[in-house]
């Protein structure tokens, strides 16, 4: 028992010269980086966070108002204070008001007297129990100071078992509130703490995803506006340039065949590329005044089918999930989903190419896949291709995708691409099942 609360008590000075090791470290930096200290004396905020913030966690910061200023403080003053071992650090500053100020690092440890004293106890037991000559109650009181003993170790490691997962909490918020919401705390125990550190690193995945969409909802706010610039500022000149060619050509009454056919010739090619400008012009303002959904309950498998009609001619296969539970969908914006999806696969695959549509329940999520067999899409472009006016294709104005993404994140989903077995494009849409959905209705579908 005596070698067990000598080892307690080696430990437990070890960690007060480690405290007392950190106290003098940071006395260090400030001699040795003369610019911080001058910040700190002078109060700077940023410099004193710069110093406490990453290594004083679990010890009491407080600045206390001096008379004058005074040279840094001697490192570390050790000793008792009331019954417990007090550490303290002290280093000029200034308060918020310019005034002198001192900030004071201290520590308690309690757990150094406590042993010590429990070693002290022990000792002065054993030496008044050595002389009774009843070995009954020898027993007893060794008994009861074991138990006592005992009591204390498991305390302290529960203590410490505690405050350990506490600080990663700690670091963790201020590690949110710097705006760095890509931290997360490694899992901790299966217990109170552990729940906590969950929903702490849940809360964490959620504002990262808010955060996500609201800068996407900004861009496409931004793109929307450029294209209803767009749309207006090439629409007003394509009638007058289109009856100025017309004109042209009836108006003409030489008998020159030659030029009679070139300039028959040329204001076809400038009508058909007006048309093709107001085809451009339609797109943007698409795009631009977007309708708000109307979401409404509806069974995913029927726009699917409704939409597979308009390619009865073309490859499409369907797999679809029976028994799909119904979901809030905006009809109309979920079947210009599909067709924008479907033409593009089958404009990657060519004209004989074969593309798969597939729906399959995921837990609480519906899956709609769309499978093609084109070239697929690099890596490097997997999520640029969905912002607006990004297109891998020769023609078009880069608007599909992007509308696609702005219809299926309005609807509480989100879309991925990804490679198909075929070695094509792969394009994931998740979407969320109602809230009264439950997990009966789950296992039944």
């Amino acid at each position: 028992m005596l070698g067990a609360l000598q080892n307690a008590l080696n430990l437990a000075k070890k960690d007060y010269e480690a405290r007392k090791n950190r106290l003098t470290d940071l006395e260090d930096v400030l001699k040795q980086d003369a610019d911080l200290r001058e910040r700190v004396h002078q109060g700077d905020p940023e410099a004193i966070r710069q110093l406490l913030d990453d290594n004083l966690d679990d010890l009491t910061v407080r600045t206390e108002p001096i008379r004058i200023d005074e040279v840094l403080a001697k490192p570390i003053i050790s000793g008792l204070s009331g019954d417990k071992t007090h550490l303290e650090l002290r280093i000029p500053s200034r308060d918020a008001q310019g005034r002198a100020a001192q900030i004071v690092i201290a520590d308690e440890l309690s757990e150094l007297l406590s042993i010590e004293d429990a070693l002290q106890t022990y000792e002065h037991i054993k030496m008044f129990v050595a002389d009774l000559q009843e070995g009954l109650i020898l027993n007893y009181i060794l008994i009861v100071i074991v138990m006592v003993l005992l009591a204390g170790l498991i305390g302290l490691r529960i203590g410490l078992g505690i405050t350990g997962p506490l600080s990663s909490l700690i670091r963790g918020t201020r590690e949110l509130a710097r705006d760095n919401l890509n931290y997360r705390i490694p899992p901790g125990p299966g217990d109170e703490i552990g729940m906590l550190i969950d929903s702490f690193n849940r809360m964490a995945n959620d504002l990262e995803e808010n955060r996500r969409r609201r800068i996407e909802a900004e861009k496409v706010a931004a793109w929307r506006e450029i294209a209803r610039r767009l749309a207006h500022e090439i629409k007003n000149p394509l009638t007058p340039i289109q009856l100025t060619v017309q004109q042209m050509r009836d108006k003409y009454d030489g008998e020159d065949e030659r030029y009679q056919k070139l300039l028959s010739d040329c204001s076809e090619i400038v009508t058909e590329e007006v048309e093709s400008l107001r085809g451009l012009v339609q797109e943007f303002a698409e795009f631009a005044r977007m309708p708000q959904l109307a979401l409404t309950p509806y069974n995913l498998n029927t726009i699917v089918f409704d939409t597979a009609k308009l390619y009865s001619e073309r490859k499409l296969d369907l797999n679809l999930q029976e028994s799909l539970p119904n979901l809030k969908l905006d009809h109309e914006g979920m079947r210009r989903v599909l067709i924008n999806l479907a033409e593009n696969a089958f404009d990657a695959g060519g004209e004989d190419s074969r593309i798969l549509i597939e729906t399959q329940l995921e837990g609480r999520l519906v899956r709609l896949s769309i499978l093609d067999e084109g070239p697929g899409v690099d890596r490097a472009d997997r999520e640029r291709i969905f912002e607006p006016y990004i297109s891998n294709k020769q023609e078009g104005t880069g608007l599909g995708l992007a509308m696609v993404r702005s219809i299926v994140e309005e609807h509480g989903g989100k879309i991925t691409v990804s490679d198909s077995p075929s070695g094509g494009a792969r394009f994931d849409i998740e979407l969320p099942t109602p809230e009264g959905f439950s997990e009966e209705q789950e296992e039944q579908s």
